[in-house]
């Protein structure tokens, strides 16, 4: 074997179940970011499949020693989760499809930073937005399973999403502005769209 004994890479191959669990907390990090959400139900099934293409390339040595373990096994579960939104997709009638293409040329470094602008437009937001928004990106669910749940049109549904979110952007780029140019911090978006001062 050409890893070094101490290696995880080494020590998994022994089956070292240290080495295992701590594999499997580095692909469940990369599985479980919002992006993947909507496979939630194929977590499990994921992980299995990625451990074991890991397994295979370290068994016929495709895996350079000199490389860091940790993001070659994030890379490999971002690759398998892309490989199965797209079968998702193929399986949907259009009408179902996403609108928008799974972007593929983000760096992990783009990744962290869509996480923490997600998580701050949740902070930021008024309990109405921050369950709209919850239920249409986390919990993938479409208009009229949303229009359902809040017994309302879902027409409703349609101009308060984006009117959260119109005010999402509104509340990011004046917490990101100058010190000197903003307009109450503190405000907080309203699921009609309004701030609330």
């Amino acid at each position: 074997m050409p890893y070094d004994q101490q290696s995880i890479a080494r020590r998994l191959l022994e089956n070292d179940p240290d080495a295992v669990g701590q594999l499997m907390r580095w692909i469940s990090a990369a599985l479980t970011v919002p992006r993947y959400w909507a496979l939630r139900e194929e977590w499990p099934d994921l992980l299995q499949e990625v451990v074991a293409r890991i397994l295979e390339s370290l068994r016929q040595e495709r895996f350079d020693g000199s490389r860091d373990l940790r993001v070659y096994a994030q890379g490999v579960a971002r690759f398998a989760s892309l490989e199965a939104l797209a079968r998702r997709r193929r399986r949907m009638s259009p009408a179902e499809a996403e609108p928008e293409p799974v972007r593929t040329d983000l760096n992990p470094e783009s990744w962290a930073i869509q996480r923490e602008l997600a998580r701050r437009v949740l902070d930021l937001a008024s309990q109405g937005c921050r369950e709209l928004i919850r239920m249409y990106f986390y919990e993938t669910r479409d208009y009229e399973e949303i229009a359902a749940k809040l017994e309302i049109p879902p027409g409703t549904v349609k101009s308060r999403l984006f009117r959260c979110l119109q005010s999402a952007r509104q509340m990011l780029s004046r917490h990101h502005a100058p010190q000197g140019s903003r307009k109450s911090a503190g405000a907080s978006m309203e699921p009609d769209g309004r701030a609330d001062e």
